[in-house]
């Protein structure tokens, strides 16, 4: 089980050397925010606040797409 929060790892791009990402990287890191932003999306306001996230700040995530930061 991952914790969500906003300072959760996967709505960062791992970065390596010079801003370069490893193509085997991307991936599991496009599959983790998916699945980090659909939670989002499906909590209500009181789990939303116990997490330290707002509705608006939630709904703006969770529409992002998965390759965006």
């Amino acid at each position: 089980m991952v914790a969500i929060t906003k300072d959760a790892g996967a709505f960062v791009t791992t970065r390596r050397h010079h801003n370069t990402v490893s193509v085997m990287d991307l991936p599991r890191q496009w599959a983790k925010r998916y699945v980090l932003r659909q939670k989002l999306a499906t909590m209500d306001s009181h789990l939303l606040r116990d997490i330290g996230w707002d509705v608006y700040e939630a709904h703006q995530e969770s529409v992002k797409p998965f390759w965006k930061a």
